[in-house]
């Protein structure tokens, strides 16, 4: 019985460490998806935002921290982070997509603690952003 035991602990050894060792994807890595950029694009359609944002669209280069999963009506939403490179601070950048990033909604810290919408969220949007906001 012991033997049948710790055959199979030592079978599912490599099935339990595979899924701690991945990680949730960060901004750019979803910037490489082309439904997420599609979003992207589309939140910052017809908004005024800092020359360091306008360059992570072209470039995915930012300080970023992985995405996490935000529920929002049942759903899971997808809530990513990036900075400015080297003065985070306050120039901050809160993205929330929908499931299958069929839209996106932005929440962008500008020095001074500025708070600007992107892609003009709803209250609900904008709650589930801020609970995410560090």
């Amino acid at each position: 019985m012991l033997a049948r035991l710790l055959l199979v602990l030592l079978l599912l050894a490599p099935v339990a460490a595979s899924a701690a060792d991945e990680e949730a994807p960060y901004l750019f890595d979803l910037m490489g998806q082309p439904a997420y950029l599609a979003a992207w694009k589309g939140m910052l359609a017809g908004e005024t935002v800092p020359p360091w944002v306008e360059s992570f669209t072209k470039t995915q280069n930012a300080t970023s921290a992985p995405a996490k999963s935000v529920p929002v009506g049942g759903q899971p939403y997808t809530l990513g982070w990036i900075c400015k490179p080297h003065d985070c601070g306050d120039n901050q950048l809160y993205v929330l997509f929908t499931p299958e990033a069929r839209q996106a909604w932005g929440l962008l810290i500008s020095p001074g603690d500025k708070r600007t919408w992107l892609g003009r969220p709803d209250p609900a949007i904008q709650a589930a952003i801020l609970s995410g906001v560090q």
